[in-house]
C-alpha cells in the first residue's frame, strides 16, 4: 500500500495528487513535469502576438532645435546664392553698358576729330587756291577745283587764269564722317567762303554748325 502511494505524482506547487495524464494541476493550474512546460512553450510560440509599433512621436526639444537649425542653414545658403547670382548679373550688365557707352563715345570722338581735320585741310587748300588765283572757288566750281582745274576757269585778276598751281588737295572728301555732304558757299564775289558739316544729325547749318571753317579762320572748329 505504501509503495502505491509513493508512485502517485504530487504537484510541486500545492502538493495535490496528480493523475498521470494531466499536464496541469487541477488545484493551482501550474504545469506538471517538463513535458507540460515544453508544451506550454510550444503553444505560446504559436500564438500570434498583438504587439504593434507605437506610432506616437515623442517630442524632443534637442531634435526639434536641430531640425530648425538645418532649415535655417539651408535658407541662408539659398538666400546667399540668390544674392550672389543677382550681384553677378547686375555687375555684368553694368560692365557691358559701360563698355558699350565707352565704345560709342570713342567712335563719336573719332568722327568729330576726323571732321575737324578734313575741314581744316580743305580750308588750308582754299587759302592756297586764293593766294594763287586771288579768289575762292565759286559755288559752281565747288571744292572739285582744288584737285583739278576747271575747263572754264576765270581768275579775279587779269592774266591770272594760268596761275592755278594745283592740285591743292589730292583727294577732296566728298562726305563727312557721318555720310553727309560738306557744304561750301562763297559770298562777296568769291572774297570769302563758308565751309561746314551738317554734323551727326545732319541738321546743323551755317553758323549753327559745330564743324565749320571760314575764310578768315581755318581753326574755328573748337567751339
Amino acid at each position: 500500500m505504501a509503495t502505491q502511494e509513493q508512485d502517485i505524482p504530487l504537484c510541486r506547487q500545492c502538493g495535490a495528487a496528480l493523475a498521470s495524464d494531466l499536464r496541469y494541476c487541477l488545484q493551482c493550474y501550474s504545469p506538471v513535469g517538463s513535458r507540460a512546460s515544453q508544451a506550454h512553450v510550444e503553444l505560446a510560440s504559436k500564438t500570434a502576438t498583438t504587439h504593434r509599433p507605437d506610432p506616437t512621436l515623442v517630442f524632443s526639444p534637442e531634435r526639434h532645435e536641430a531640425i530648425v537649425r538645418r532649415a535655417r542653414s539651408r535658407k541662408r545658403v539659398i538666400v546667399t546664392a540668390a544674392i550672389a547670382l543677382i550681384l553677378v548679373v547686375a555687375a555684368s550688365v553694368v560692365l557691358n553698358t559701360i563698355n558699350r557707352d565707352r565704345r560709342q563715345a570713342q567712335r563719336t570722338m573719332a568722327r568729330e576729330q576726323a571732321a575737324r581735320r578734313e575741314l581744316n585741310m580743305m580750308a588750308e587748300a582754299l587759302e592756297r587756291f586764293r593766294a594763287d588765283v586771288e579768289r575762292y572757288p565759286t559755288n559752281e566750281e565747288g571744292l572739285r577745283c582744288l584737285s583739278r582745274k576747271p575747263a572754264a576757269f576765270e581768275s579775279a585778276g587779269a592774266g591770272r587764269s594760268n596761275y592755278w598751281f594745283g592740285p591743292y588737295l589730292e583727294n577732296v572728301p566728298e562726305v563727312d564722317p557721318w555720310g553727309n555732304d560738306y557744304e561750301y558757299h562763297t559770298v562777296d564775289g568769291g572774297r570769302s567762303f563758308e565751309l561746314f558739316s551738317p554734323g551727326p544729325g545732319g541738321g546743323e547749318t551755317g553758323s549753327d554748325s559745330r564743324f565749320r571753317a571760314g575764310s578768315h579762320s581755318s581753326t574755328d572748329l573748337d567751339r
